[in-house]
């Protein structure tokens, strides 16, 4: 039996403020799992293997790598199994058309496809879509489930935990969800031998700061806290499991030795959880003689990072820090349910700072309800984040996303409808000329203007406290080096710009 994974190349607005050229790091472990289990599986990173290409498509945006044609006849004749990575919600239409070339190609293969957003609406997803069976959160034992039981007689999806399946006659059908995986350190490790790995290292790309040759890592699973913006709940649940520090770092030295990885990006929805476990994992590197950077940039709880914690992620090697406030309103952060105090969070970005690490905060306005007194309570932690030592700030605007609390009470209540031109408005998130507002008291244009003033009053706040920051960022970008996340992103916006353009295909996937 021969199965083939997929993570599909990317479709970006024309404006974004941000693009991403990541490893495809979920592909990878599901890969190593059934490649550990002995199947005969292959990969494309559809994005990897093109990563210097791009195409122009509908709705004034790019599609970076491989164009949906390209994708499909790399996919191995005699394919029994294809498997889609589908990741967010806004990635959602590139993804059902692929699915749907694909099976053109392979009339009697058997298609899958994972993801946050396959998980948060399974049974529309496979409706709408030549997708047969959608695999549901945690995808390593689901998958390999499904391979087994196809490789055995008698193949019936409805013993399978974790899935959502078609009928004969086209019903839907979702099964209860499979149990979190309790063990993490016995998942194998990602198979980045089948994925071109390389021409990410080689052009330093990944998650966070170009700090050389980076290789993405999952050092823990799931978050424990409910914020209701976030599909985590839906996807991973709140059972937050983190790995044993010396197996981490074992596979961290394998990267090393392998791939000469000389920075390792951290993927975790929340790292820094328990102050004990962050403080164990440092002190192993450091026992061990351990010397690379490492880097936080999905964003991260500050809960636990004080001086002592502070100081020991920096002499490990952590330079980058991304922390997640999303509001300084105390009344918005009690409505998502995000529990954290303003003053906790500057205290922990002031111990951060003065470690000389370099900390993003990332602000959500528009937020149902969201009122500007509360966006000018907002303000002044911005301003206070800046006066703390906060190098970077990105203000987003709320999306509401399948799977998250918010999503739910919107979508009941009418506000919104599932189709290409919602899946097309939470790229809005990163696309300022996209801006759209969830709060009845603000206009869209009004939410797009507050961002913008708010970056300003962040940087403006920051620069006079701190004047020698624009220079040095300007000297970084002359010479080509990375230190910061505002770098990082000037740098991603050459790149992008210096990218030949070719023309959408016939086909319009």
């Amino acid at each position: 039996m021969k199965i083939c994974l997929i993570k599909p190349s990317i479709v970006v607005p024309a404006h974004n403020q941000t693009t991403m050229f990541t490893p495809p790091l979920g592909l990878a472990y599901v890969a190593g799992t059934l490649k550990h289990a002995g199947f005969d599986v292959c990969a494309i990173d559809a994005l990897g293997e093109s990563l210097d290409t791009r195409h122009q498509t509908r709705n004034d945006c790019y599609l970076y790598g491989l164009s949906p044609r390209e994708t499909v006849e790399r996919i191995p004749d005699g394919s029994d199994v294809v498997g889609i990575s589908v990741g967010f919600s806004f990635e959602w239409p590139f993804c059902r058309d692929l699915a749907g070339l694909i099976r053109r190609r392979f009339p009697k293969a058997l298609i899958l496809a994972g993801g946050e957003h396959v998980t948060a609406v399974p049974d529309r997803s496979l409706r709408e879509s030549a997708v047969d069976i959608g695999v549901l959160g945690e995808g390593e034992e689901t998958t390999l489930a499904v391979a087994r039981a196809l490789h055995s007689s008698g193949f019936d999806p409805e013993v399978i935990r974790g899935i959502a399946f078609k009928t004969a006659d086209g019903e839907t059908v979702v099964n209860a969800r499979r149990a979190r995986t309790r063990d993490i350190d016995d998942i194998p490790w990602p198979a980045w031998d089948l994925v071109p790995i390389e021409n990410y290292l080689e052009r330093g790309m990944g998650f966070g700061v170009n700090r050389g040759r980076s290789m993405p890592l999952m050092a823990s699973r799931g978050c424990p806290y409910q914020c209701t913006f976030c599909s985590n709940p839906s996807m991973w649940t709140t059972r937050w499991i983190a790995r044993d520090p010396n197996l981490l770092l074992d596979e961290m030295r394998h990267y090393q030795d392998v791939y000469g990885a000389q920075n390792f990006d951290f993927y975790d929805l929340t790292a820094i959880v328990k102050k004990s476990w962050i403080v164990d994992f440092c002190r192993k590197i450091e026992e061990r003689g351990m010397t690379f950077t490492w880097q936080l940039p999905s964003g991260t709880r500050s809960e636990a990072i004080d001086d002592e914690v502070a100081e020991w992620l920096h002499r490990s090697g952590c330079r980058n820090l991304s922390y997640s406030p999303e509001s300084g309103s105390p009344t918005v952060l009690d409505r998502i349910k995000k529990r954290i105090k303003v003053d906790s969070v500057i205290a922990s970005i002031a111990s951060s700072h003065r470690q000389g690490m370099y900390v993003k905060c990332n602000i959500i306005f528009g937020f149902p309800g969201e009122t500007m007194k509360e966006i000018f309570e907002s303000y002044w932690f911005i301003v206070r984040m800046a006066m703390a030592g906060a190098y970077d700030l990105a203000i987003w605007a709320f999306s509401p996303y399948p799977g998250s609390e918010l999503f739910d009470q919107i979508f009941k209540s009418g506000r919104l409808k599932l189709d290409d031109a919602y899946y097309d408005s939470l790229r809005s998130y990163s696309d300022t000329t996209r801006t759209v507002s969830y709060s009845e008291h603000i206009s869209d244009r009004k939410l797009k203007l507050l961002r913008w003033l708010g970056v300003a009053l962040f940087y403006g706040m920051s620069w006079l406290r701190r004047p020698t920051r624009p220079f040095k960022m300007a000297w970084n970008m002359l010479v080509g080096r990375q230190e910061s996340r505002s770098e990082m992103a000037l740098a991603n916006v050459f790149y992008r710009n210096r990218l030949k353009t070719f023309s959408a295909e016939p086909d319009g996937a």
